[in-house]
């Protein structure tokens, strides 16, 4: 059959790498890493997120920004201004290729919550920033926070990703580590806002796969504050990160247990006494942040990356390394654009968490 001709049940390309050292790598690697996986998207969306790119601002929150119009755009900023100190605000340059078009307004800020703001709402930095992309992407019609954290940003569109990245000018940024998506929407529509990555402070989360837990997944995530409003469904995983981690302290491991939970048949297996108990803890507590159906996601935060695949293992993910590298991708093809001699290329199996951080003191 001709390739190309048919749809790809197991559609959507994630790929990510990063440092170990933290040496810094160009956008442009991750956007070839695109490349081979071509026909998992078919155009309605995709993007990057990149660590450690803005060194110069790295105290700063930096505020990726959708706007449908320039008025709104400065209806936002006055909004921004009653709220945040802007070190600095730009419009994120582009570079215009046929295959990008009916881009928004795109624009970015570097803001530093007002201290008074923070004492008067008796919020942590975090929160308060939070609240404040929620209100934003919820109450204020044309305009949409696309990326929230420091020194990272998110950069997504309508098309296919190996055009994005060189919408975005990838290859004039460099960072210590990189996630990719290609998107092949199936129950939701392409649009800008919907693209991957998602994120919420320094998280961001690219997807393959479908959330058939996502209603529940919803309705309890909405209870404490967050809004999934962007039309997808994998917009849930990144706030029930957020939740699990920053709110209610959990590590990651401990997170991916709730996400990826283990079967009770599992659990009930564990000869390790406080093993169990604990795997017992978290799916008793958090039943409704169980993420059923298919899908493989990378996390990727301040320092770091983590690999998930649900926990029947119904979509791909392999693993490489070399030297202080390590390389997550759909397919091994991807990884071997971005490192050809890379070694040590395995699968993990379903529901095993593959976290990779960056040694201690390099990002000081």
């Amino acid at each position: 059959m001709k390739e190309g001709s048919v749809r790809i049940p197991s559609g959507c390309a994630i790929a990510a790498v990063i440092s170990r050292d933290g040496k810094r790598i160009t956008g442009e690697e991750i956007t070839n890493a695109m490349r081979p996986m071509h026909d998992r998207s078919n155009g309605l969306g995709g993007g990057f997120a990149g660590y450690g790119i803005y060194p110069e601002y790295r105290d700063f929150y930096a505020l990726h920004m959708f706007f449908d119009s320039r008025a709104t755009r400065k209806e936002c900023e006055v909004f921004l201004k009653e709220r945040f100190e802007i070190v600095k605000s730009e419009i994120i340059p582009t570079r215009k290729i046929p295959q990008i078009t009916d881009e928004p307004v795109i624009w970015r800020y570097f803001v530093d919550p007002l201290k008074s703001m923070l004492a008067s709402m008796q919020l942590d930095e975090k929160e308060y920033v939070a609240r404040t992309v929620m209100k934003i992407n919820t109450d204020m019609e044309g305009a949409y926070v696309f990326s929230s954290g420091k020194n990272m940003g998110t950069f997504k569109a309508v098309g296919f990703p190996e055009d994005i990245g060189v919408f975005y000018r990838l290859d004039e940024y460099e960072g210590y580590s990189w996630t990719g998506h290609g998107r092949y929407p199936t129950n939701t529509p392409g649009w800008w806002g919907g693209a991957h990555p998602f994120t919420l402070l320094d998280w961001s989360i690219v997807h393959n796969g479908e959330i058939s837990s996502y209603d529940a997944n919803r309705r309890f995530i909405e209870m404490f504050g967050y809004k999934c409003n962007l039309q997808t469904d994998t917009e849930v995983i990144t706030y029930i990160i957020d939740y699990l981690v920053r709110v209610r302290g959990l590590t990651l491991a401990e997170a991916a247990n709730v996400i990826a939970a283990p079967f009770w048949s599992t659990v009930e297996a564990k000869t390790d006494p406080s093993e169990r108990d604990r795997y017992k803890y978290l799916r008793t507590v958090f039943p409704s942040l169980l993420v059923t159906g298919p899908f493989s996601i990378v996390l990727g935060f301040n320092g770091g990356l983590m690999a998930l695949n649900d926990r029947l293992k119904l979509r791909s993910m392999v693993v490489g390394e070399k030297d202080d590298f390590v390389f997550i991708a759909s397919e091994e093809a991807a990884i071997r654009e971005m490192e050809p001699d890379a070694e040590n290329i395995w699968a993990p199996a379903g529901g095993e968490a593959v976290i990779v951080t960056v040694k201690d003191g390099v990002l000081l």
